[in-house]
């Protein structure tokens, strides 16, 4: 019997990364999606960022902007370790009903790289918990 090397199961190779999940250098790293979701108690707020694969570890600012547009609190990530980055912020005297702002600079040696805002209110029936 002749061999047909072609009878075997072969694996599949990827030649090529899909563009999207490539690892990038710090000026091509770009923030892919922003969620803001207030917490149950009114108080608290989870913004989470998700970045493009990264070479170098990333950093970005995360600013809450209150209703009038003054700073409501910010927070610094340096050298982020993941794609997908959860941080959990204290409103000191939320506003409900009331737009408030996240604002996220990705950040490369002192220049902002790129700027997200998502828009976001705290409900009244947080205010109740």
């Amino acid at each position: 019997r002749v061999y047909n090397h072609l009878e075997r199961s072969m694996p599949d190779i990827m030649f090529f990364e899909d563009e999207e999940n490539q690892s990038r250098l710090p000026p091509d790293v770009r923030i892919t999606q922003v969620q803001v979701r207030p917490l149950p108690d009114g108080k608290r707020v989870a913004v989470q960022v998700t970045l493009t694969p990264f070479v170098e570890q990333p950093s970005f600012d995360v600013t809450l902007l209150r209703p009038d547009g003054s700073m409501e609190r910010s927070v610094s990530v340096i050298s982020a370790m993941d794609r997908t980055n959860t941080l959990t912020l204290h409103l000191s005297q939320p506003e409900h009903a009331r737009e408030y702002t996240a604002r996220i600079d990705l950040i490369h040696e002192g220049t902002v790289l790129q700027t997200r805002e998502v828009h976001f209110s705290v409900p009244d029936e947080a205010a109740a918990c």
